[in-house]
């Protein structure tokens, strides 16, 4: 399995235990303080949307503003809120389309761009696997976190 290949595959799989959390929490259910289960899936879409653009910046090699500029609170809740609107049904497709987006870019990028180091949407640098590892992560802890949550509530 090349390198490619595997964060695929890492993607997959914390994808795979979200999807397992999704299937047993209540659309509306008030999973953090303030968010509800469709919340958290407009959270990790809007970083998926974060994680296209620095890709796609970082293959054409332009420089752009990060998408969380003015801080990760507020890009999570600007994602947040301009997803208010949206039916659930409408926030799930877009979580499966936007991570389907992202594993496609993945084969876009230049073999030689894999290695080189450059700006990730939430701050800090490093490659493209490492930016793929934090963001894959990063729903891996949601999914326990919220698996924690919804077990507590029965």
């Amino acid at each position: 399995m090349n390198e490619r290949e595997h964060i695929i595959a890492e993607f997959e799989k914390s994808r795979e235990r979200m999807r397992a959390i999704v299937a047993k929490a209540d659309s509306h259910q008030t999973i953090y303080p303030r968010w509800t289960m469709k919340e958290v899936l407009d959270h990790i879409s809007g970083w998926d949307d974060a994680v296209i653009s620095v890709l796609n910046a970082h293959i054409s090699g332009v420089v752009e503003d990060m998408p969380s500029v003015h801080g990760i609170n507020a890009y999570n809740a600007e994602t947040v809120s301009t997803r208010e609107a949206l039916p659930y049904e409408h926030s799930l497709r877009e979580w499966e389309a936007s991570r389907e987006a992202v594993k496609k870019l993945i084969l876009e990028v230049p073999d030689e761009k894999m290695d080189e180091v450059f700006p990730f949407p939430w701050g800090g640098s490093g490659n493209v696997a490492d930016l793929l590892r934090i963001f894959y992560e990063h729903e891996e802890e949601h999914a326990e976190e919220i698996r924690g949550i919804i077990e507590k509530g029965r």
